[in-house]
């Protein structure tokens, strides 16, 4: 089977989307994929060179305000939106059961719509989620460095990263302002804290 990008035309809580996606349909249960604040479904679609997934179908999306997906409204994006978003997009994906991976915001979002939807979830890994607020480094900055411009806010966010200790910091704010939209931010951050 071979892998596909796609672009999925989507209208949640009132708000226009065209979602980007990468794809591989089959026969077995897909593997859905959520990605992280600051990533994007880049980051999981080399899961199809890899041996053990050999054929089996998966779904990877940019979540609104990240990568190519576009988003009409990006004050509406909050976390509730981000599940209301993946519910869509797997009824357009024509998904009924799937085993669900989510990292850090992505994780967050996955463990919301699997307890909304248990009986469709056949297996549920959180890569590095955050279950809490008080968990998250990326969350605790809209309380702890506010800012009212939201370019600020990310500029601000992006050169802290880049000077954390962990070596990956830098390359990581390297390519925020590529894969996340400041308007999308607070929205995120602010219901991720509450």
């Amino acid at each position: 089977m071979a892998v596909m990008n796609e672009r999925l035309d989507l209208r949640v809580a009132g708000v226009d989307l065209a979602v980007a996606a990468v794809r591989r349909d089959g026969d077995d249960a897909p593997v859905v994929f959520l990605h992280g604040f600051g990533s994007t479904k880049e980051d999981y679609a080399d899961v199809a060179l890899h041996g053990a997934f050999a054929g089996r179908p998966f779904l990877a999306y940019d979540a609104p305000g990240c990568g190519e997906t576009a988003c009409e409204d990006l004050s509406a994006i909050s976390l509730p939106f981000l599940v209301r978003t993946a519910q869509a997009v797997l009824a357009r994906a024509g998904i009924t059961r799937f085993h669900l991976v989510g990292h850090s915001m992505g994780g967050l979002t996955a463990l919301l719509l699997a307890h909304q939807e248990p009986d469709r979830v056949l297996s549920f890994v959180d890569v590095e989620g955050n279950v809490a607020p008080e968990d998250c480094f990326l969350s605790r900055q809209i309380v702890t460095h506010p800012a009212d411009d939201p370019e600020h806010f990310l500029a601000d966010f992006a050169e802290r990263v880049r000077r954390s200790p962990q070596l990956a910091g830098a390359l990581y704010a390297a390519g925020l302002r590529h894969r996340v939209r400041p308007g999308a931010v607070r929205g995120i951050f602010e219901s991720w804290s509450t």
